[in-house]
């Protein structure tokens, strides 16, 4: 996040922009606003190095340098309106509505909230206190009904059993990458996994973190007679450092992730409990991680010679819970082994139309008595 609203200061460098202690004093200009905000205003003292550097651990790396380019983009609109340096932060709910204004129309309401998000993240960054309120909230509202046909994103197609037995049938399962792969795209989708909470970002194994990764040792021993596991994550997306949880149950048939794991574990020989369960042996005999990149491209390679669409990485979770669904687990059942909050839960759920039938049609009605007599 860029450290001060001022147009010269915005141009230093890009070190120098990034989640530094907030120094400047608050602006003459708050002393003709509203009570609250020259409260607000006075109220606000400088950051301690200490606590600045504790703040940066809030938000995920990926997701602060995602702030960083939304707060710029607040800071050029505040350029072109000529705001005063000193009338940026606190920003006024005026303001800010006239940021998210002046992007309707032009992206999704989603990708607004989203901007408002990072600027309101500089705001508590800089011990700033946030003015957005009932005004901005409509303004939000107003931008997401205005969202361009252009910017709604194509509802992502979940990955499927079949699409799994596409795998098994197509990847060289005595191969060490395409074993590698077959394993995680199993665990990924009965385990309801976020990739990026099981992959790597880059392939150097020298780059492996044992504490968001998960090694051999995060695979628990069996804990049913089928011989289903409970793996480890040593960091998640919403619990963070506290990780989590998840459970690898035994399926019947060729998808069977434990017997994929197993078989993975044997031919890329993760043997030792610090060794990245995520990885695979290179014909040189190198240990290589296994990319999120990497791993997706060896599946859509398969997938469209198969004639189906490029998938994301997403869709194996998104996949996972539809599969739960269709075969009649209950939805909290589903909820809980997937580790959704509601809403999330709610917006994934894919094929409406199958999982609806599945559980409303051809309901029986005799034996039930009416409430009206």
């Amino acid at each position: 996040m860029a450290t001060h609203p001022g147009s010269t200061r915005s141009r230093r460098s890009e070190s120098s922009n990034r989640f530094q202690p907030y120094t400047r004093k608050p602006g003459r200009s708050h002393e003709r606003g509203t009570e609250t905000e020259q409260k607000a205003t006075k109220q606000a003292v400088p950051v301690p190095i200490q606590v600045s550097s504790a703040l940066q651990l809030a938000w995920a790396p990926a997701t602060r340098r995602k702030y960083d380019t939304s707060v710029k983009e607040f800071i050029s609109f505040c350029d072109k309106q000529r705001v005063p340096e000193e009338d940026r932060s606190p920003a006024s709910e005026m303001l800010l509505a006239m940021y998210a204004a002046s992007l309707v129309g032009q992206v999704a309401g989603g990708t607004i909230s989203g901007k408002l998000a990072a600027v309101r993240a500089w705001h508590i960054q800089h011990n700033q206190a946030w003015q957005g309120s009932t005004l901005l909230q409509y303004v939000l509202k107003g931008a997401a009904n205005a969202t361009p046909s252009s910017s709604k994103q194509k509802r992502r197609p979940p990955v499927t059993v079949n699409m799994l037995q596409e795998l098994h049938d197509n990847l060289d399962l005595a191969d060490h990458l395409d074993t590698a792969v077959y394993a995680i795209a199993t665990v990924a989708f009965y385990g309801q996994l976020r990739l990026g909470e099981i992959c790597t970002s880059k392939d150097e194994y020298t780059a492996f973190n044992r504490a968001t990764s998960p090694s051999k040792k995060h695979l628990k021993p069996p804990h049913s007679e089928a011989g289903s596991r409970i793996l480890r994550l040593p960091w998640t997306k919403v619990k963070r450092a506290k990780g989590e949880e998840v459970a690898i149950c035994r399926q019947l048939g060729d998808t069977d992730p434990i017997k994929a794991l197993d078989r993975h574990m044997q031919i890329n020989e993760i043997t030792t409990g610090d060794t990245a369960l995520a990885s695979y042996s290179t014909l040189q005999g190198k240990r290589k991680l296994l990319t999120v990149s990497r791993f997706m491209k060896r599946c859509n390679e398969i997938w469209i010679a198969a004639g189906r669409e490029r998938h994301t990485g997403h869709c194996f979770r998104i996949g996972g819970t539809t599969h739960y669904l269709l075969h009649n687990v209950p939805p909290d059942a589903v909820k809980l082994a997937g580790r959704w909050s509601s809403d999330a839960f709610l917006r994934y759920w894919r094929q409406l139309d199958v999982v609806t039938t599945v559980h409303t049609e051809l309901l029986r009605s005799g034996g039930v008595r009416s409430a009206a007599r």
